[in-house]
Order: structure tokens, then C-alpha cells, then sequence
């Protein structure tokens, strides 16, 4: 009877580790398109976001979130978080979950729209399942309103865009639960009680040699995006 036990016990184990090997596999390369639905991502409140079937970069589906940056702050002094991919919530299949540095994740990219009357920056976060501690990567691209334009976030655990919340930024790459996307929080934004809606698109990770490809491809597909009504 305990050998049976310690046999069932055994065999438990096991599956945990191989289901926890497979949960933490980065699938490299991929690309969120939101072809069907919103493939289980979330807002900063936890809530699904809109599924749009028409008007993405390239004429297609993409998701959306609307966001009201009145009177925000954060203790950590950045902008909110719009997008959320979860481990918990099995998004994008747990696409992005696991080790990116082993994996050989270099570069982040994603396209990405807002109504807002300012010009926006887009941070990215990675961070354990638990959502802490992880890392933000910043990125100084500017996004006019209305305007669909690919940003690119260079995963380098060395570079002084990446800030390490309480842990190195290696270490929050090597252990990504969940990934997510925000923005800057401007004054005039946070003085205005207005709902924005903002909107991506095509959430790539993308290993050697495809930096120079995806770059490339980007810069083509800027020469082609448009100006478009809002939904």
C-alpha cells in the first residue's frame, strides 16, 4: 500500500514538473494577432478587452481597451498598465510565458493606436505570476492620436531602459508569469475626466535573426498605415 502510494506520489510529481515545463515554454517567434477574439488578455482592471473585427494596421481584427487617466497616480511613479497577458488566464495560449532569456527573445514589438488628444509613450512589463517582482522596459517612441504605429521594445537585461523592480531585469526575464503594456500618464490627460480608447495589434516576440526582418517589415507597413475613424 505505501508503495502505491509513493508510486502515486511519484507519479504526481512528475506531472506537475511537465505540466509546469510545458506552462513555462516561450513559444519564439509569435505573434498575438487577435484573429477570432481577444485570446483571454485583460485591461489594467481585469477585464476582457474589446474584440474588434475590422481597421487594424492592416485592415483586420485587433483588441482595444478604453481607459480614463483622470486624476491617476502610481507610488511607483509611472503610467498605468492597459494591457494584460496572464499566465493565470492561459493568454495567447501562455505564448509568452516562461524563460525569454534561454529562449532567446531579443526584441518586443507591438502595434499600437490611441484617441487620446496628447502624444503617448508605450512601456512594456514582465513580471513572476504572482505580478511581482518584474521589470519595466521603456521605450521613447513618440504615438500621435489616431494613428496606428508599431513600437519596439529591445530586450537586453543590460540596458538602462530596463528597470528591475526589486530584482535584477535578468532575473525578471527568465521568470515571466505575465507580460503587459502601458502607457505614460500625461498632466493633461490625468486632468481630464474622459474615457480613451487605445488599441493594439500584433504582439510579437521575436528571437535572432528576425530583428533586422521585423524592423524592416515595420518601417515598409509605416509608409501604408492610416489616419481612421474611431469605433
Amino acid at each position: 500500500m505505501r508503495q502505491l502510494e509513493r508510486w502515486i506520489a511519484t507519479g504526481s510529481a512528475m506531472a506537475v514538473l511537465i505540466w509546469s515545463g510545458t506552462a513555462m515554454a516561450v513559444t519564439v517567434p509569435f505573434s498575438e494577432d487577435f484573429t477570432s477574439d481577444v485570446s483571454g488578455w485583460e485591461d489594467g482592471d481585469s477585464n476582457p478587452l474589446f474584440w474588434e473585427s475590422a481597421d487594424g494596421p492592416d485592415g483586420g481584427s485587433y483588441a482595444s481597451a478604453d481607459f480614463n487617466y483622470f486624476g491617476y497616480s502610481s507610488a511607483f511613479g509611472g503610467g498605468p498598465v492597459v494591457f494584460r497577458a496572464n499566465q493565470s488566464d492561459a493568454a495567447s495560449g501562455g505564448a509568452f510565458v516562461g524563460d525569454w532569456l534561454t529562449s532567446g527573445v531579443t526584441l518586443v514589438s507591438a502595434w499600437v493606436r490611441h484617441d487620446a488628444p496628447t502624444d503617448l509613450n508605450f512601456f512594456m512589463r514582465v513580471a513572476s505570476s504572482f505580478n511581482f517582482p518584474g521589470a519595466v522596459i521603456v521605450n521613447t517612441q513618440v504615438v500621435a492620436p489616431d494613428e496606428w504605429t508599431q513600437v519596439f521594445w529591445a530586450i537586453d537585461p543590460g540596458s538602462p531602459f530596463c528597470i528591475g523592480e526589486t530584482v535584477t531585469c535578468a532575473a525578471a526575464l527568465s521568470s515571466v508569469g505575465n507580460f503587459q503594456i502601458g502607457t505614460d500618464a500625461p498632466l493633461s490627460l490625468i486632468e481630464l475626466d474622459q474615457d480613451f480608447a487605445i488599441d493594439v495589434d500584433k504582439v510579437s516576440v521575436v528571437p535572432e535573426p528576425g530583428v533586422a526582418t521585423l524592423l524592416g517589415a515595420g518601417l515598409l507597413m509605416l509608409g501604408v498605415v492610416r489616419r481612421s475613424n474611431r469605433r
